[in-house]
Formats: structure tokens, C-alpha cells, sequence
């Protein structure tokens, strides 16, 4: 149904469609007995008292007939069958053979306008071998004449975890239910989309097969008699393990401290293994009860909120957390990279740092690099995604050039830029994104970063941070400039940033694991 409504999305977006969506589980449809009396003493009506009637009556009403079910042991589950084998009373009894050398029974209502869709899912990962009965079934049906989708690899719609993947297989079937409302088919494109695996057919066993709990399991790993769903979960993780992530080895030791229970996944270049016991020293450990964990996989629970709150703790390397969504989640498509454009804090900062080495040296040239420097900015902005900041940036240092060339006084130029840069970093913690964090985003998985309580209060503090730094260079510039090493000054201030760059490097890294240790 994830995938029926995703596909009933697309077509409500073009046109307002009254549908009716049947739970045959729900319906009360007794089997049919062979009986025939729909044929002969009461024709187009079944003996039975159930819902029937009332279903077929909605189904010779319909436009458009979704089939969506799973596949059950090759074939459709019993309870469509039975509401396809209670359809006998809208044919008649006669035998009719076609043109084409066809035999059916006529129909008793006018269904030619009727269209039909397949969605189906299974839990193999493939539909080779697994859906030719169906097909067979449904092409005699319907003579051929419906589309499809059938998503192998159905289990996957299970897993919070992998939502990123799902969702963009879904967006394919909201496509291909816009593309059908308007012609009637899929686009080769689409259709091509539809029919790739998730995940591949190895990787998708194994994470199939984590899933199941079961007492009677052949993994040696495992302790017999057991079920074992904290076992299941890190499983699915190893499963899902993106070897494109790689960057080094990686010893990832959980601790679930409501269970007593410890688990290690060594993560290297081509394989993520889970060990139950012969540990190895770990890299990074976290500690956790299993029911946070699983909410926190299950994306229940906003994980970073969580670790700001303390409700659990990670020793070690604490890069490996940073990592985690890229090395358990979804690669990027090819080409993504293309699509998602990077914003780049250069532009941002050379306009104000020209400005700032030369002003001081010259007023009038001063003022001219900065406009320069602020063009060449405002050209290579077409490369970037470029933010509010950059573009206050280069207005900002393009006045006050304009400024400096009509020879307005060097000192209040000069202490101004500095007092306008550091006025913006401060300003932009009062917004929902401080300003470093448009910067840095994208060294922690892209814009996804936003939502990463703990990148977001690091970055609102080293904004803060910088922007206390430029308004003080903004006093002390003053000072410099009225004395014997007023030309240095911009050249002092930028050592001090770059002492202060360094700083920075260093809280990314020290403050999250300092909050992650508890």
C-alpha cells in the first residue's frame, strides 16, 4: 500500500479522482462453490450474503482497478483470489470464441473503458523465476492490456532505516502515476527506474535475513534457543553497510547496557562484519540501552538530540559517528553530485580580506582590490550555491571600496568592515541556521546537517565565536590604524583569524566528542 499510494499521489496531483480503497482482508467474501446459480436462477447475483454484491457493484464502476497485493508462493494471496473468483456474475454463461481464436465468456456489463494496474511486491530479490505464474494469470485476465510495478525486494518498505532508499524508489512510482493519468504508460525512463533492485540481490539477503527473530536459527554466531533482536538489528546495520563511505577501518563497539549485551561491527573497505565475541580494541563504543537504539534506527528518535541530552554516550573517535548516516545509509545516485551544488565560504571571505590587507595600505587602491576582488567573487558565485551572507558580502565590500576611492577617511572605513562583518555573524545565530553551518553543512552529508542537533548548536557557538572576534578587530583596528603600524594592520588581523581558523578546526572535533563522552 506504500507503494500503491505513492502511485494514486501522482495521479491526484494532475486530476481530483474519487477513489475507494478495498481491504479484501477486512471484507467478508465467502469462497466461491462452483455452483452457478449466478448463471442460471438468479442471473448476476451470487447465493452468498456478504459484501460481495456491494464490492462488484464498485468494481463494474470503476475507471481504473489497482491490484495491490504481495506475492503469496508464486502467486496472489487467497483472499484476491476469492474476490477475483466472485466476479463470476458480471459474464454471462455463454462460450465465445474470438477472432483470435480466444475462448471466454462474454461480459454482462460494458467494462471497455475499465483500465488496470499491477502493483506488487515480493520477498525475493528478483522477479525472475517468482512472477511468471501471475503475469501468466493476469495477461489471460485482462488480455494483456494493464501496466505495472512490481518491486521485488518488498521487505526493504519494512525498515524506518532505510527510508532514503525507499523514498526514492517512491518518487518513481508518484512519476509513473502522473505519467499514466496523462497517457495511459510509463516513459522507458521510468519504467526502467522501477524495475532496478534497491539493493543487490546478496546484499538484500542478508538483510532479509537479519530480519527474521527465530529460535531455531543455523548461525553459529548466535546462542541456540535465542531469540536475539539486539543480534537482528546490528545485522541489518552490517547489511546495509555502504563500502562507497570507506574511508578506514573502523571498530564501531556497541554496548547495550539494559541487556548486558555487547556487540562489535569491524567495518573495512568491502565487508562490515558483526562479532558476538573474540572482540577487537575498538575505535569508537557506544553505550546505550537497546530499546534508544532501536528508536534511534528506527527514526523515532532524533539521534544527536539524544546524545545532547546525554541519554547515552560514544567513547573513542568520534568522526565515526559524523559518518554513520554515509557509511549505514544511501550512496547518492550518479550525477547527484552535479545537482547538488556546494557553497563555498571563499566568497564570503576574500572580498573582506583583500579589503582589509589593502585599505590599510593604501585607501584608494584599497578600495579598488575590494571591488575587484568582490567582482571576481560575484563571477565564480555561478559555480556555487551561494547564501545570503555571500551576497550582504560583496554589497558590503563593494560600498565601502566606492568609499575608500572617494577617499573617505581610512580609519571608520576600515573598523566599519569589521564591525559589519562581525554584526552578521552574530545576527545570523538569532536565525533558524547560523552562518557557518550554510558553510559546513556539507562535509557532514549536505543540508541533512540541519537537522543534527549537535552540528547545529557546534556551529551556532563558533559563530558566535567569530563574530565577538570581528567586532573586537573592530576596535582594535581603530587603535592600529591611529599608530606607527597602522599599514599592518590588516595583516596582524588576518595572522589572529588564521590562529583563530585553527581554533575552530580543533572545537569541530573536541566539543561533539567532549558532549558525546557524558
Amino acid at each position: 500500500m506504500v507503494i500503491t499510494n505513492a502511485f494514486l499521489d501522482g495521479v491526484n496531483s494532475i486530476t481530483a479522482t474519487s477513489v475507494d480503497i478495498v481491504h479484501i482482508n477486512k471484507q467478508n467474501i465467502e469462497r466461491c462453490i462452483g455452483c452457478y446459480n449466478c448463471w442460471t436462477k438468479t442471473p448476476g447475483k451470487c447465493i452468498f450474503k456478504d459484501d460481495m454484491p456491494e464490492l462488484m457493484q464498485s468494481y463494474i464502476n470503476a475507471d481504473l482497478v489497482i491490484w495491490s497485493f504481495p506475492l503469496y508462493h508464486y502467486a496472489m494471496p487467497s483472499g484476491i483470489k476469492a474476490f477475483l473468483e466472485r466476479l463470476l456474475p458480471i459474464t454471462y454463461p455463454d462460450i465465445e470464441i474470438l477472432s483470435d481464436g480466444k475462448i471466454t465468456h462474454p461480459p454482462r456489463y460494458d467494462l471497455s473503458r475499465q483500465q488496470h494496474v499491477l502493483i506488487s511486491t515480493c520477498g525475493f530479490p528478483t522477479i525472475e523465476n517468482n512472477y511468471e505464474g501471475l503475469f501468466k494469470q493476469f495477461d489471460i485476465l485482462l488480455d494483456g492490456d494493464y501496466k505495472k510495478i512490481i518491486c521485488a525486494e518488498g521487505d526493504l518498505f519494512k525498515f524506518p532505516q532505510l527510508d532514503k532508499k525507499t523514498g526514492e524508489y517512491l518518487s518513481y512510482v508518484k512519476k509513473a502515476g502522473v505519467e499514466y493519468i496523462k497517457t495511459g504508460s510509463f516513459t522507458a525512463d521510468t519504467e526502467n527506474k522501477l524495475q532496478e533492485l534497491l539493493y543487490p540481490k546478496e546484499q538484500f539477503a542478508k538483510l532479509a535475513n537479519a530480519h527474521w527473530e527465530r529460535s531455531d536459527t543455523t548461525d553459529k554466531s548466535i546462542p541456540t534457543g535465542t531469540k536475539d533482536a539486539s543480534f537482528n538489528l546490528l545485522s541489518q546495520m552490517s547489511a546495509i553497510y555502504n563500502p562507497k563511505a570507506y574511508e578506514k577501518d573502523i571498530v564501531l563497539e556497541f554496548y547495550f547496557t539494559d541487556l548486558d549485551r555487547r556487540y562489535q561491527l569491524v567495518i573495512q573497505k568491502d565487508a562490515c562484519t558483526v562479532l558476538t565475541d573474540n572482540f577487537k580494541a575498538y575505535t569508537t563504543r557506544i553505550e546505550t540501552s537497546f530499546e534508544l537504539w532501536s528508536d534511534i534506527s528506527a527514526g523515532k528518535i532524533n539521534g544527536s538530540q539524544a546524545l545532547v541530552e546525554k541519554k547515552y554516550k560514544v567513547k573513542g573517535d568520534f568522526g565515526a559517528m559524523l559518518a554513520m548516516d554515509e557509511l549505514f545509509g544511501v550512496s547518492k545516485p550518479a550525477g547527484a553530485a552535479k545537482d547538488n551544488i556546494k557553497t563555498n565560504m571563499g566568497l564570503l571571505l576574500f572580498p573582506f580580506i583583500a579589503l582589509w590587507i589593502a585599505m590599510p595600505m593604501d585607501i584608494f587602491h584599497g578600495g579598488v582590490v575590494g571591488i575587484l576582488v568582490s567582482a571576481l567573487a560575484l563571477a565564480l558565485s555561478v559555480k556555487y550555491k551561494t547564501t545570503i551572507y555571500d551576497k550582504l558580502g560583496m554589497v558590503a565590500v563593494m560600498l565601502l571600496g566606492i568609499m575608500g576611492i572617494l577617499s573617505f577617511d581610512q580609519t571608520p572605513i576600515v573598523s566599519l568592515s569589521y564591525l559589519l562583518f562581525g554584526t552578521m555573524w552574530l545576527a545570523s545565530t538569532f536565525t533558524k541556521i547560523p552562518l557557518t553551518a550554510h558553510y559546513s553543512a556539507y562535509s557532514y552529508g549536505g543540508e541533512e546537517a540541519f537537522d543534527n542537533l549537535l552540528f547545529m548548536k557546534t556551529n551556532k557557538i563558533l559563530t558566535q565565536s567569530w563574530g565577538v572576534v570581528f567586532i573586537i578587530f573592530s576596535i582594535t583596528s581603530y587603535y592600529l590604524l591611529n599608530s606607527a603600524l597602522s599599514s599592518y594592520t590588516g595583516i596582524v588581523n588576518t595572522v589572529l583569524s588564521l590562529m583563530m581558523a585553527m581554533f575552530t578546526i580543533w572545537f569541530q572535533k573536541w566539543y561533539p566528542a567532549r558532549i558525546a563522552r557524558g
